[in-house]
């Protein structure tokens, strides 16, 4: 084989190479902004006040007198606070315990309740808004397993131009080898 025909396919095999290469790094890096972009949006859509939502739906209001309280302890973790209440008269709120999250209220005292005329079960005590619905946990734990697809994409993209940089060394950033 003559040397002419050496180096031509030598160039077409590195230009192949080269181009292959290219083809990945891009892929990647489109993979990389759209996985960053969606973690952005993750982010803000959980940023979201929820607490606005459950505020406007519960428009009616109860005064009550909280007559036991019982700290629910799962081991060492705090999981929830039991009041047992009775509703003052010209409410129709309708339940007699009630939960909050915290610990504060106390045997006595007298509580406010927000609550939803058409749905007893959709309310919640002055000043203990339930922030951690059901819905924002799910987009923190969507948030969080996409900022980790993310940190491997991006490794993989750091990974693909060390390759890159590794290849032009060996080629010395030429199509043809001396």
């Amino acid at each position: 084989m003559s040397k002419s025909k050496y180096n031509k396919r030598l160039k077409e095999r590195i230009k192949k190479e080269k181009d292959e290469m290219s083809k990945r790094l891009r892929a990647k890096r489109i993979c990389m902004w759209l996985v960053i972009v969606f973690e952005a949006f993750l982010i803000i859509v959980s940023l979201v006040d929820v607490a606005k939502a459950q505020k406007s739906e519960c428009t009616g209001k109860a005064y009550a007198l909280v007559t036991d309280k019982e700290v629910v302890t799962g081991g060492n973790h705090y999981i929830k606070t039991l009041l047992t209440i009775d509703v003052e008269d010209g409410s129709d709120f309708s339940l007699d315990v009630v939960q909050c999250r915290g610990s504060e209220f106390d045997k006595g005292d007298r509580i406010r309740i927000y609550y939803d005329p058409d749905d007893h079960s959709n309310y919640y005590l002055d000043g203990d808004l339930e922030y951690f619905t059901n819905a924002r946990i799910v987009l923190v734990v969507l948030a969080v397993v996409m900022g980790i697809v993310c940190i491997c994409v991006i490794r993989a993209v750091v990974n693909e131009k060390k390759k890159q940089k590794q290849w032009r060394n060996e080629n010395n950033g030429s199509y043809y080898r001396s």
